[in-house]
């Protein structure tokens, strides 16, 4: 007898029809039922790829409202700015003056003064100041780099944990209603005489803590949601959405010392060595004299009852200076300064890369460990259920033990905690290890 099969993944649907029932069925009733079952499961499919794209809206959220990286984009908007300030020449001195006393001369009286100086730096010095600001400009933006990964890792850490606190909560749900079913029965065994009040009352206390376990657990998932909110720089109390359940992958992923070696905290001291290369030749620059032109006007006076031809013609006189940094211990106290910060950079990168390497091995062998755990929880879940199968089976022909019952209930419990735990603590060292690509 042929078999046709349709299966549906992510609807977990499962229909089969044989030759026979397909033939006695109309067809368009056929049609019009696979219909709405397609558009079910597909409903399903967008449903699971919403859920699955959440983590990355919030990432994004926070990424955009997110506060602290404001004020990261703003330094960096500032940085740039700075470039242009690096441009500039130094200000034009511009003075008058007014002869109270009148100086003569014999084209007459000289009656005031206008001058105007502008210095100019010895070439190359506005380059190399303009380089050392485009530098800066490239530490700030590194550093807005490694600001944002920090969010991502801060959301995703929050994330996972709001997940494993509502995959507890699930979890204590069914508990709650398994022991009403068991209360149920133990409530018609003590009518037909075959079990005690006493066992009601085991299952009744047991029912009590797990309330009390769920209430506490309310109270922790609101205080995660609060936080994710306050990340997300949220008003007020936002839903937040997480899945229903997370899987380990099968394969796992592979990560080498060498991936870290472009990480931004490593390179924004590579930037900082550079920029300190940039303000040591500026500051070469600025121990070279700097040249300054100038022009002076002096108005004159013409002189009374005389005739001839420079009478009363004004002053003009162009000027040439230069500065000379005779004294130049202000200069050699900065390049010692940039010397000794550079070899601070060199530690400060030698400690950051030694600290990047130990979190990356931790978080590997966290995930690792975690994958174990999953495993073994899953075994003794399946374990546990395989136990409670048996009771409930000999339920048929013996009087049900709730002692052993509420034993299973309690392994069973928390072995799904542990798994959730160890769910939860995978992806939480796999958002460590995305930091650190």
């Amino acid at each position: 007898m042929n078999t046709y099969l349709i299966y549906i993944r992510k609807g977990f649907l499962l229909l089969v029809f044989t030759l026979k029932e397909l033939m006695t069925f109309h067809f368009s009733l056929f049609t019009f039922r696979l219909k709405k079952l397609i558009t079910f499961s597909f409903s399903l499919l967008v449903f699971h790829f919403i859920s699955g794209q959440t983590l990355q809206e919030y990432i994004k959220e926070a990424n955009e409202n997110n506060p602290e990286l404001k004020a990261f984009q703003n330094g960096l908007d500032a940085s740039i700015e700075k470039v242009n300030e690096a441009r500039s020449l130094p200000n034009t001195k511009i003075g008058t003056g007014y002869f109270i006393s009148e100086p003569e001369t014999r084209t007459g009286a000289q009656k005031a003064r206008f001058s105007a100086q502008q210095d100019i730096p010895w070439f190359g010095t506005i380059k190399a100041r303009k380089e050392t600001a485009s530098t800066e400009s490239d530490v700030h933006k590194n550093k807005l780099e490694i600001a944002k990964r920090k969010i991502t890792l801060q959301v995703e850490q929050k994330y996972y944990r709001l997940y494993e606190l509502k995959a507890s909560q699930n979890v204590l749900d069914e508990q709650d209603t398994l022991l009403d079913t068991y209360i149920e029965i133990a409530l018609k065994e003590v009518e037909n005489n075959r079990a005690s009040t006493v066992d009601v009352l085991k299952l009744n206390i047991a029912k009590n803590n797990l309330e009390n376990q769920k209430e506490i657990l309310k109270g922790e998932i609101l205080t995660a949601e609060t936080a994710l909110n306050q990340l997300l720089h949220r008003d007020g109390f936002d839903p937040l959405v997480v899945p229903d359940n997370l899987f380990i992958p099968e394969e796992e992923p592979t990560m080498m010392l060498d991936d870290i070696t472009y990480h931004p905290e490593l390179i924004t001291y590579d930037y900082l060595n550079d920029l300190l290369e940039k303000k040591e030749n500026v500051n070469a620059k600025e121990s070279l004299p700097s040249i300054g032109l100038g022009l002076d006007y002096v108005i004159v006076q013409e002189r009374p009852n005389v005739s001839f031809s420079d009478n009363g013609k004004d002053i003009i006189m162009p000027m040439v200076s230069v500065s000379v940094p005779l004294f130049s211990k202000k200069h050699k106290s900065r390049s010692k300064q940039y010397e000794l910060q550079k070899e601070e950079v060199f530690q400060k990168r030698e400690a950051s890369q030694n600290n990047l390497e130990n979190l990356m091995e931790e978080a590997i062998n966290n995930r690792i460990t975690a994958r174990i755990n999953y495993n073994t929880q899953q075994k003794n879940i399946e374990q546990a259920k395989q136990a409670e199968k048996i009771l409930l089976s000999e339920y048929q022909t013996a009087q049900l033990d709730f002692e052993e019952i509420l034993d299973i209930q309690q392994m069973l419990l928390a072995f799904e905690n542990k798994k959730i735990q160890a769910i939860a603590n995978y992806f939480l060292q796999t958002a460590v290890l995305n930091y650190l690509r």
